[in-house]
C-alpha cells in the first residue's frame, strides 16, 4: 500500500513537472454580450489567448495596423506583446468563447511560424464542431487535476492544429496564395491510395470529416466524394491500359467488395463497362 502511494506521488509530481516544461491555460470562459478591448486604450496581455466569435461581428486590430473585420466564426489569435484591440461596433455585442494560455510549447508554435502575428485572424469554414471543441476546451470542471489540465493543454494544441492547417495555404512559384495545404494533402491521399475512404482521408490530414467535406467544397466547387469517384476511375482506367488488370483485381485493388459492384461503378461513372474500355484499347 505504501508503495502504490508513492507511485502516484510520483506520478502527480511528473504530471505537474510537465505541464510546467509544456504549457498551461490561464484563463478560459464565455462572454456571451461581450463589448470587446477598447480601441482608444489598447491591451497587452502578457499571454496568448484565443477568441473565437459565437455570434455578432466587429473588428480586431494590433497597434500601428488597420482594422481587420471579424465576424461569428473567426478565430483571433492574440500574443503575448502585441498591444491590441477588439469588438463589436459603438452600441454593439458580439458573444465569444476565450483561452487564455502560454508556455514553452506554444513559444516553439511561434517560432516554427505555426502562430504569426501576420496571421492574427483565421476565417473558419461553417461548422458546429469550432464552437464545441472551443467551448470543451474553455470549460473548467471542479477537482480538475495537473492530469487533468495537462490533457486540456494537450487539448487546446489539436485544437490549434486543426483550424492553423485548414487555414495554411501553399504558394505558386509567383509566391501569390494557391490552395490550402490540407487540401493539397487530401488530394496527394487520394491519387496515392484511391482505396481509402473519406472518412479515414480527413483523419489523416487532421480534419473532423463534416469540416473537411465542406470545406472541399467551398474550395473546389465540388464535393470530395464526386472528386475522388473520379479519381478512383481515372486510376482504373490507368491500370487497364497499362498493366490489363482484371475486374476482380481491380476491385481488390482500389477498394470495392467484390468485381460486379466495381463493374457497376466504373459503368455510372464513365458511361461504359470496363470490358468495353479494353475492347476500345490498342491492341
Amino acid at each position: 500500500m505504501y508503495f502504490l502511494v508513492f507511485m502516484i506521488g510520483e506520478l502527480s509530481t511528473e504530471v505537474v513537472r510537465m505541464r510546467n516544461s509544456i504549457g498551461s491555460i490561464s484563463l478560459a470562459g464565455f462572454l456571451q454580450t461581450s463589448r470587446g478591448i477598447s480601441f482608444s486604450s489598447m491591451r497587452i496581455l502578457g499571454s496568448y489567448a484565443l477568441v473565437y466569435l459565437t455570434a455578432g461581428e466587429g473588428h480586431y486590430q494590433f497597434k500601428g495596423q488597420a482594422k481587420l473585420p471579424c465576424r461569428a466564426g473567426d478565430l483571433l489569435i492574440v500574443f503575448p506583446e502585441i498591444a491590441h484591440a477588439y469588438g463589436p461596433p459603438k452600441g454593439g455585442k458580439w458573444s465569444e468563447i476565450y483561452v487564455v494560455f502560454e508556455g514553452p510549447v506554444f513559444d516553439l508554435w511561434r517560432n516554427q511560424g505555426l502562430l504569426a502575428p501576420s496571421r492574427p485572424l483565421l476565417t473558419l469554414p461553417p461548422s458546429p464542431i469550432h464552437a464545441k471543441r472551443m467551448k470543451e476546451i474553455a470549460q473548467t470542471k471542479k477537482g480538475m487535476g495537473p492530469a487533468d489540465r495537462l490533457s486540456r493543454v494537450c487539448d487546446l494544441q489539436r485544437f490549434m492544429a486543426s483550424v492553423l492547417f485548414t487555414n495554411a495555404v501553399s504558394v505558386d512559384s509567383a509566391g501569390a496564395p494557391a490552395w490550402p495545404l490540407w487540401l493539397d494533402a487530401a488530394t496527394e491521399i487520394m491519387r496515392a491510395e484511391p482505396a481509402l475512404d473519406l472518412p479515414a482521408i480527413s483523419r489523416r490530414i487532421g480534419l473532423s470529416y463534416e469540416t473537411f467535406r465542406k470545406s472541399f467544397r467551398a474550395f473546389t466547387g465540388e464535393s470530395p466524394a464526386k472528386f475522388h469517384n473520379r479519381i478512383i476511375f481515372e486510376e482504373a482506367r490507368k491500370l487497364i491500359y497499362e498493366q490489363r488488370l482484371s475486374n476482380k483485381a481491380l476491385a481488390d485493388r482500389l477498394g470495392f467488395c467484390d468485381e460486379f459492384h466495381f463493374s457497376r461503378r466504373f459503368h455510372l461513372a464513365t458511361g461504359h463497362t470496363p470490358s468495353q474500355f479494353r475492347r476500345s484499347l490498342p491492341r
